[in-house]
């Protein structure tokens, strides 16, 4: 069998009733040169079943005991033949010229080792639909994606197979923001292209568990990143970029509650930002002020 241009990632756990539909939007694909990896990590229900109804060498099953997404991503890396490596979560989908436009992408310049494109958004099950006006990065852009601190979802990336190899993979400490964090360490060593189209529906279910929906593990994963780029945020993006991200760490562990999380962010504004007691109390205040207005105004328009 001939090498495949793309090879496409879906990890995947307990998702037998959704998963078809990634699957299916990726063999709709007009651009045809691919193989599908689906990686089950540990799942319980029939998940293996319906990969395997699929009668077509182009989707291959994988399974792993229980490690976590990220290790997911990581094992169909390995087993991947592609040039390329494109990630697709197992609830996500793609519109049918997405692999056409991210290779006519990379094609356009050699120097490019990570292509991605815009998403829409659909909230479930009310069917509500959102796109965001991406800022379309483009080029060298590390400190900006650093700055930013978010590039792209995971299910619209693609990378060079090799790249992959060279940082490690995904990170397996990270339950969340793990897509910012590929993007960031990508961003750094390669030039990144953009398809401004939308080509990948992202699809947020109320009624299904997603990691990223916890607050307590968003903020703890949130600081957990963030503790590994300060010395990177600093020397590319200067001290008031971390104090933001700081600022963006505390909020978030308001909204989980977190008292030790608090306590965290003081003391890197206190060791990195040369905060002073007051100056921290003033920085709590605005932080609560602003969360909480928020949160206020949010309630009244949900009343509504």
């Amino acid at each position: 069998m001939n090498t495949p241009l793309f090879s496409v990632v879906i990890p995947a756990y307990n998702r037998d009733g959704i998963i078809s539909r990634a699957i299916d939007s990726v063999l709709l694909q007009t651009f045809t040169d691919f193989e599908i990896i689906v990686v089950d990590d540990g799942s319980t229900d029939d998940l293996k079943s319906v990969c395997e109804k699929y009668n077509t060498s182009k989707v291959k099953y994988i399974y792993q005991s229980k490690s976590g997404a990220n290790q997911a991503r990581n094992t169909g890396i390995k087993h991947s033949n592609g040039l390329y490596v494109s990630f697709l979560d197992s609830d996500d989908t793609w519109e049918n010229e997405y692999l056409f436009e991210v290779c006519n992408k990379f094609s356009s310049d050699d120097e490019l080792g990570l292509v991605y494109v815009n998403d829409r958004k659909i909230q479930l099950p009310e069917g509500i639909s959102s796109v965001k006006n991406n800022i379309k990065l483009e080029g060298f852009i590390y400190k900006e994606v650093l700055n930013r601190g978010r590039l792209a979802t995971g299910s619209c990336i693609s990378v060079k197979h090799s790249l992959l190899e060279e940082i490690g993979g995904w990170d397996n400490q990270l339950e969340a923001c793990q897509d910012d964090d590929i993007c960031i360490r990508l961003s750094k060593i390669t030039k990144v292209g953009y398809v401004n189209k939308v080509l990948c529906t992202v699809y947020i279910d109320k009624q299904i568990s997603r990691i990223s929906s916890s607050n307590v593990r968003r903020s703890h994963n949130n600081f957990l990143l963030l503790n590994k780029l300060i010395d990177e945020i600093i020397i590319n993006c200067g001290y008031k970029v971390l104090e933001n991200k700081i600022k963006q760490a505390n909020i978030l562990f308001l909204s989980a509650r977190d008292k030790n999380g608090l306590e965290f962010c003081n003391d890197l504004l206190i060791k990195y930002c040369n905060f002073s007691k007051f100056k921290i109390f003033i920085f709590q205040v605005k932080c609560k002020t602003g969360y909480y207005s928020k949160y206020l105004i949010k309630k009244l328009l949900w009343k509504k």
